[in-house]
């Protein structure tokens, strides 16, 4: 970092030498014309100067641009501008001694002209992202157009304008040589055509590691000769107003200012460039069509002006035309390319390059013959997902489609649908597809070198005629009828189904009424400490009362916010009320109040919002994070993942979490080492074995042992007998939760229970 800094210092430095040289150099000017008969070399010491500072700036952005490509362009640049300098010196020279103007004698010229084919020799070995023969090809057309546009209109306005060689064999007021104004002319147009086709590569093409800025700044440098021949008349009355010494000045700025950007660059790491050199060849790619343009104009005018075309700038049209035809001509084979890439693109998945949903909707649609649908989901994919990482699932995601593929063979349409999801559609004479689907993934998956058992679960749909393009949608219903039967089977396709789908999608959007218009209650169940009975906590329990209508389960209408995402907002309404309904118990009851109890679905453990909309809400209402227990189920969270992720900063906001119908899911003793679970509470299934014989109680007795080893609050669910309460405590239980103690009821009927230290009934 000190280095990059002390050359950037150094940058700078040389930028306001630069300056400096300008200034004075327009100061000894207006001081010669001011006074009498200044000395033809006055200019040329600053001239040089600039020269040298030009030359010198090109080797600290070399300094600052490391090893490779960008240093050497630099070089390049650096050793170019010396043999410019080494020109300047003879020349100026050649006046001092001369006492007068002088021409370019031949060294100077062949200095000039080296240092221009240098300069464009950087420019072309410029490093370019990586590139197809196609666009290199465009790119060279583009470059080859602008370039015989440039010349073309350089060399008419060249030969327009006298030639400004002042003096000759003769001295002072003389004719130049032919040969010294062939030269002359030849540096001028070499010059403005490198910087014309040095721009236009650049755009085009990106500069790599050179910063782009920087050579911007270097475009202006071919309009320096132009100029010089332009103004060359207004000065030719002042000798001591060297053109050639005057362009030095504005060329030392220019490296200057290229050498600050490329030094500022330094350091930084290399952008991406496809993105952002597509965008510059799209604002680039009009400089042709414009270069083009200035050229017919200057072509209509002179056949106007003289009547006829003048054979070179005929022979160059010709070449201009022919050029532009060609180019037009790839570009019409490019188009095609790539509008057949779009389509493929727009009907294949990029990741397993099987057709995607819109090509096998596409087919199904146009298809006549009788066909059976199936579409298979593979089961956990999710979890393996998380587990072995993005690359290794999507490694598996390629066998499946292979899977897939050979099983079905040509006879089969198979498609990926979407994320983990297969599409297959077969004749209709075929049968037993699901099971077949089945069967494909009873043998492992090779991923990356390894096994993977991986079950599919699948939805089937048959149909003929006008069910044809309906045939996607009931597989996908069939799709979820199977997987809410469990994993790895199949499901084929009932008008039942479809009824459900429209009582669901009817629910759905009541649901969404619902909240709305507030139709929704909280009711609270007890649970209470064995064996007297005190309220320790409540679970708060959602109910839904449509207006006008009959009061809804939540058994119905849970699952379908599930699936729609409005358990989403159903589940922070929730949380808001029972917060609030906390608050109050907090307030009147301080230490004594109850634990709150709040459901959390297995789709809200998804939502990354769920953490800060929890600690937002217990903040706001003055809670004590203590008073409020999150109930989750095992099998949300027995994956891993996102949804233990939000679990364990769920309790680091202080609340406790209990494992709801604990004993029932998947793999429950390995949860408790990994979920920070502060309170088990033990399905109904085990308490209503009590009583019974020994093997009956002996899963509940487990329980309780398991809960108090490891610190944790077991409380016993569906509690309904007298019975049950008397063994529950003999086993070892202190809180239990039941319709024996009470039912559910609204907040008002635990305000009575607790101000009267009673239970209600």
């Amino acid at each position: 970092m000190r280095s990059v800094d002390g050359t950037a210092r150094t940058a700078g430095r040389v930028l306001i030498l630069a300056v400096v040289w300008a200034v004075l150099s327009v100061l000894l000017g207006v001081a010669g014309l001011l006074g009498d008969a200044p000395p033809a070399w006055l200019l040329w010491p600053a001239g040089i100067a600039a020269a040298g500072t030009a030359g010198y700036a090109a080797l600290v952005a070399a300094a600052s641009a490391g090893e490779g490509m960008a240093r050497r362009f630099w070089q390049r640049l650096a050793a170019a501008v010396g043999l410019l300098t080494l020109g300047t010196v003879g020349h100026g020279l050649a006046t001092a001694l001369a006492g007068h103007p002088t021409s370019m004698n031949a060294v100077s010229a062949t200095c000039y002209l080296g240092s221009v084919a240098g300069i464009a020799y950087a420019m072309v070995r410029l490093p370019h992202p990586p590139r197809s023969w196609r666009a290199s090809l465009a790119m060279y057309l583009d470059i080859a157009v602008v370039g015989v546009a440039a010349a073309l209109v350089t060399t008419h306005f060249l030969w327009s304008f006298p030639v400004p060689l002042p003096g000759g064999p003769d001295g002072p007021g003389g004719h130049p040589t032919p040969g010294l104004a062939a030269g002359l002319m030849l540096i001028v147009l070499v010059t403005a055509i490198t910087a014309v086709v040095a721009v236009v590569r650049v755009g085009i093409t990106g500069a790599g590691p050179v910063h782009g800025p920087a050579l911007w700044y270097l475009a202006p440098l071919g309009l320096l000769a132009p100029a010089c021949w332009l103004i060359y008349p207004v000065v030719e009355d002042h000798p001591h107003l060297s053109v050639t010494a005057m362009a030095m000045q504005p060329l030392g700025v220019l490296f200057a200012l290229a050498a600050r950007s490329q030094v500022r660059y330094a350091g930084r790491p290399p952008r991406a460039v496809s993105a952002r050199w597509v965008r510059r060849w799209r604002r680039i790619s009009v400089v042709p069509y414009a270069a083009v343009a200035i050229t017919v104009g200057m072509l209509v005018t002179v056949t106007l002006h003289l009547g006829y075309l003048p054979p070179g700038l005929a022979g160059g049209s010709v070449v201009l035309i022919t050029l532009v035809v060609i180019r037009q001509l790839a570009a019409l084979s490019d188009n095609t390319d790539l509008l057949d890439r779009l389509e493929e693109q727009a009907n294949h998945d990029d990741l397993t390059g099987l057709p995607n949903r819109r090509m096998f909707a596409a087919t199904l649609q146009a298809r006549t013959a009788p066909a059976v649908v199936a579409v298979c989901d593979l089961d956990g994919f999710g979890t393996l997902n998380d587990r072995l990482g993005d690359e290794r699932g999507d490694e598996l995601l390629r066998a499946a489609a292979t899977r897939l593929t050979e099983t079905f063979g040509p006879d089969a349409f198979v498609a990926r649908l979407l994320g983990d999801e297969f599409g297959v559609l077969i004749d209709g004479d075929q049968e037993h597809l699901g099971e077949r689907l089945i069967r494909a993934f009873r043998m492992p998956l090779r991923v990356d070198g390894h096994d993977l058992l991986v079950t599919a679960t699948v939805g089937v749909a048959a149909g003929r005629d006008e069910a044809l393009p309906d045939l996607l949608r009931r597989a996908e219903l069939a799709l979820k009828a199977a997987k809410r039967a469990g994993a790895n089977r199949y499901a084929e396709h009932t008008a039942e189904l479809d009824s459900t789908a429209q009582h669901d999608a009817d629910l759905a959007a009541a649901l969404r009424r619902g909240l709305d218009m507030g139709e929704f209650r909280l009711v609270y169940q007890p649970i209470v400490e064995l064996p007297g009975g005190r309220i320790t906590g409540v679970e708060a329990l959602v109910r839904w009362h449509p207006a006008g209508g009959d009061p809804v389960s939540p058994a119905e209408f849970i699952p379908v916010a599930e699936q729609t995402g409005l358990i989403l907002d159903l589940g922070l309404w929730v949380i808001e009320t029972a917060c609030a309904d906390a608050s109050r118990w907090q307030l009147r009851h301080g230490k004594d109040a109850p634990r709150v109890n709040i459901n959390v679905s297995a789709r809200q453990l998804l939502d990354p919002d769920l953490p800060d909309q929890v600690a937002s809400t217990i903040a706001r209402y003055g809670l004590d994070p203590d008073k409020i227990t999150l109930e989750i189920t095992e099998t949300s969270v027995f994956g891993g993942g996102a949804a233990l992720s939000t679990v364990h900063e769920l309790r680091d906001l202080g609340v406790g979490v209990a494992l709801d119908d604990f004993g029932t899911g998947q793999s429950s003793l390995t949860l408790l080492r990994t979920c920070p679970v502060t309170t088990l509470k033990v399905d109904k299934s085990f308490i209503d074995e009590l009583n019974g014989t020994a093997e009956q109680e002996a899963i509940a007795t487990s329980l309780s042992t398991i809960a108090a080893t490891l610190g944790l609050r077991a409380v016993a669910e569906g509690v309904e007998t007298q019975a049950q309460a008397a063994r529950l405590e003999a086993l070892g239980y202190r809180y239990a939760q039941g319709y024996f103690f009470a039912k559910p009821g609204p907040a008002a009927l635990i305000d009575k229970a607790l101000e009267s230290a009673a239970v209600p009934d």
